[in-house]
């Protein structure tokens, strides 16, 4: 795999563990761009045609969206932490049982766009066949802001119309495919034949990815309220500059999110958001079993 590079820089953080897998971010959005379990192939899809630079963002691996979810506000679209250039606070030890690095972003660069005093940290965590990524917010100013956001998780499958995602029955969702109405889901295992835009509200059980050419992945989230499901379907594929045409079907985003309502911060307090990615350690895979 080639990675995105910037200014011909090399601007990558590798994790490695006791167990033999392995993960990669860049210090560009402090985004994850791959994660291979031992023994598995790749778990997140990263787009070929991706050229990353300053103000434009990695497509694919998991973007840190922040402070604007989306289009919802006025700033760039997702906002600007996936756009900028993080900080390597705390450098992974190589082959720990439980690999671990931490990066950091904070508003000495950012004040023009959006006039909050704020630092992010996200700390990725590599285990033996999980990943875990956790976003900090502290408000480091003297009022109180909100924001939304989202870990925005490309993941990989090799004909995503054959893929389920399993857990969300009976939740509330707004399909904004359809003009942001809101539903309640009732299939027990959601299917992807084309387009697909979900917020899905008040997840707070594990969702597993099921079929799809791939192992079962289970996912689950912490401080996130929402969880957003996403494909960009042929038509709207063809028109992404930076997607190969044919490849919404090698990709899946499931995403932790906070989308329906806004996280509100008063000063000198900290937010912290995690999802964790699973592969299954043994045979009987149990959607239900609390995570580590």
């Amino acid at each position: 795999m080639s990675w995105p590079t910037l200014h011909g820089e090399d601007p990558l953080v590798t994790l490695r563990n006791a167990a033999g897998d392995e993960a990669t971010l860049s210090l560009h959005g402090a985004q994850l761009l791959s994660w291979q379990p031992a023994g598995a192939g790749e778990q997140v899809y990263l787009s070929p045609l991706s050229r990353p630079g300053p103000g434009v963002a990695v497509r694919g691996g998991v973007p840190v969206c922040f402070p604007q979810f989306s289009e919802r506000g006025p700033l760039p679209k997702h906002g600007f932490a996936r756009t900028r250039r993080w900080v390597l606070l705390t450098p992974p030890v190589p082959s720990a049982p439980v690999a671990e690095a931490r990066l950091q972003l904070d508003s000495a660069m950012t004040r023009t766009l959006w006039d909050h005093a704020f630092c992010l940290v996200l700390v990725a965590r590599l285990g033996p066949k999980w990943l875990e990524l956790e976003l900090q917010v502290a408000n480091t100013g003297r009022t109180a802001w909100s924001f939304t956001g989202a870990l925005h998780t490309y993941l990989r499958v090799r004909d995503v119309r054959d893929a389920r995602v399993l857990g969300l029955l009976g939740l509330p969702y707004e399909d904004m495919v359809q003009g942001n109405a809101v539903r309640t889901e009732e299939s027990p295992a959601l299917a992807i034949g084309g387009e697909l835009d979900r917020v899905y509200r008040g997840v707070a059980q594990p969702l597993q990815l099921a079929g799809g050419g791939e192992a079962d992945r289970r996912i689950v989230q912490q401080g996130f309220e929402d969880t957003v499901v996403w494909n960009p379907g042929p038509a709207k594929a063809a028109r992404l500059g930076d997607l190969p045409p044919d490849d919404w079907l090698r990709m899946l985003c499931i995403e932790a999110a906070v989308v329906h309502r806004p996280q509100s911060l008063a000063p000198g307090k900290t937010w912290r958001g995690l999802q964790r990615l699973e592969l299954p350690l043994a045979p009987g895979f149990d959607l239900s079993a609390a995570s580590a």
